[in-house]
């Protein structure tokens, strides 16, 4: 993750804020034609896998689509190691230099939110762990209110499913591990009648059969790591509230008679709740906002039938959300594809070095380079020839504490990577790109390097962290700019 550039990092993140805006508009024009996608899980877990999936979709497009041949530069040999600091001694890095870059700064920002967010999320597990352990299972339903809720609990643990009572004040919930468990309060058996408790009990059975939990659990960990996306988060919250929908119709089955004491209980479970002090969220059935209980009282009082949604209009539906996120996944992909390399001049390197010096400085005037480093101080100019120096300086040094971020001047292929550069142990690690048309980098004193031999980068890429490797007085960065293998001033050709 270290290696993403500022660029990158920028990208990402406004992808990944559009793809869910975009995702939630399209889920909210969806259900204004469609009123009935209110309690369609499918229809808004579509949207939301709309919004998280197309980043890093075109993360890995981009990142492993082979690049088309014809922009792959012309590699030319290895440049000599020519300048040796056995002669030449390079000044020590003056303090204050190497601070992180700004894409440091934000992966860090994003790992520390994410970290939060997931410490968050399991601590609320943890919690939801212990209710359900202290919580006391029932093994004899003889007491409860009426035979209907009594024969919905023996029913549910014929099925496997173990009903559990907690003396905390909450809503029920269920969850799928270590085994399928409902828990209830114990106020719930004194304040719901026998018909309320067996539909609470079956909308519970009915999240652990759509396999809710386990959905919700996944949606939770993404969602961490995307804690800076507002929009994602809100989708998130119409998926629960369809599957709340779809889970109130299949306790009451079309039963609106039935749907008045459902509404009712969930009345008296939001109070109920309120008057407690739980000892956290780990309960999916309360809503913060108002409209969200009045919709499902509302779909309550109709039984739960009102809000249909046919299979056609499902599929239709769920074909838009995917032409839509496949075309949202090419364009971020495209934006984040390196830019193809400049086109192969009409004239052979070897016809450019035979050319008069004319007409190759002119073809060298026209390639530009970024800076290396993200702070930039020069300890040794190109051509200095100092009383420590027995020979002109062949490349620039720039003053840099070991480890900083060291990074691609211009798009290239990987020539060399290695602490063991051919003729070159003064050089100690090394890394040598070909930008082609000529151009090449040669950045030697790394303390390490993650590329390989014929890895393409692009510019910003990180290639390497600087280092004090090699025969050196101290840590720092040497640059070599070559055109057709001649050395040339890399600071005469910068951006």
């Amino acid at each position: 993750m270290s290696a993403l550039s500022l660029h990158t990092w920028m990208l990402l993140a406004l992808g990944s804020v559009a793809s869910a805006a975009l995702a939630l508009a399209l889920g909210r024009m969806v259900q204004r034609l469609w009123p009935q996608t209110v309690s369609t899980p499918a229809v808004w877990f579509a949207a939301w896998c709309l919004a998280v999936l197309p980043p890093l979709l075109s993360v890995l497009l981009a990142g492993w689509a082979p690049a088309p041949l014809a922009a792959l530069p012309v590699a030319l040999p290895l440049p000599l190691a020519l300048d040796n600091p056995a002669t030449t001694l390079d000044a020590v890095v003056s303090p204050g230099q190497g601070w992180p870059s700004l894409g440091d700064v934000l992966m860090t920002a994003w790992l520390l939110g994410s970290a939060l967010a997931l410490l968050r999320l399991l601590a609320g597990s943890w919690t939801a762990y212990r209710v359900v352990r202290d919580a006391s299972e029932i093994l004899d339903a003889s007491n409860w209110p009426g035979p209907a809720s009594a024969q919905q609990v023996l029913a549910l643990r014929a099925q496997g499913i173990s009903i559990r009572l907690t003396s905390h004040a909450m809503t029920p919930f269920a969850v799928r591990w270590p085994r399928p468990t409902i828990v209830l309060p114990e106020s719930a058996l004194h304040h719901f009648s026998d018909l309320q408790l067996r539909l609470v009990l079956r909308h519970e059975a009915a999240h652990l059969e759509r396999g809710d939990p386990q959905r919700a659990g996944l949606m939770a960990m993404v969602g961490a790591l995307l804690w800076f996306n507002p929009f994602v988060r809100r989708i998130a919250a119409r998926v629960q509230m369809a599957a709340e929908l779809r889970c109130d119709a299949m306790a009451l089955a079309g039963d609106a008679v039935a749907g008045r004491s459902f509404a009712v209980a969930y009345l008296g479970a939001l109070r109920l709740a309120g008057h407690g002090s739980a000892p956290g969220p780990v309960t999916a059935l309360t809503h913060r906002d108002m409209a969200g209980h009045q919709l499902r009282i509302q779909h309550m009082l109709r039984g739960g039938s009102a809000l249909r949604t046919s299979w056609p209009g499902r599929v239709a539906v769920l074909a838009a959300l995917l032409v839509s996120g496949a075309v949202m996944t090419v364009v971020q992909a495209a934006a984040l594809s390196p830019a193809p390399l400049p086109p192969l001049t009409t004239l052979s390197s070897m016809s450019v070095a035979m050319a008069p010096a004319s007409i190759a400085h002119l073809v060298a005037a026209e390639q530009r380079f970024s800076a290396p480093l993200a702070r930039v101080r020069i300890n040794s100019h190109f051509g200095d020839n100092d009383g420590i120096r027995q020979r002109a300086h062949r490349g620039t040094d720039f003053a840099a504490r070991v480890g900083t971020p060291v990074m691609a001047p211009a798009d290239g292929v990987v020539l060399a990577a290695t602490p063991n550069y051919p003729e070159g142990d003064q050089y100690g690690t090394v890394v040598v790109i070909d930008h082609g048309n000529g151009w090449q980098s040669l950045f030697a004193h790394l303390d390490s390097t993650g590329l390989k031999p014929g890895q393409r980068v692009r510019r910003g890429d990180l290639v390497a962290r600087s280092g004090r490797s090699g025969r050196v007085t101290g840590p720092h960065l040497h640059w070599e700019l070559l055109f057709n293998g001649e050395r040339v001033d890399p600071l005469k050709h910068l951006q």
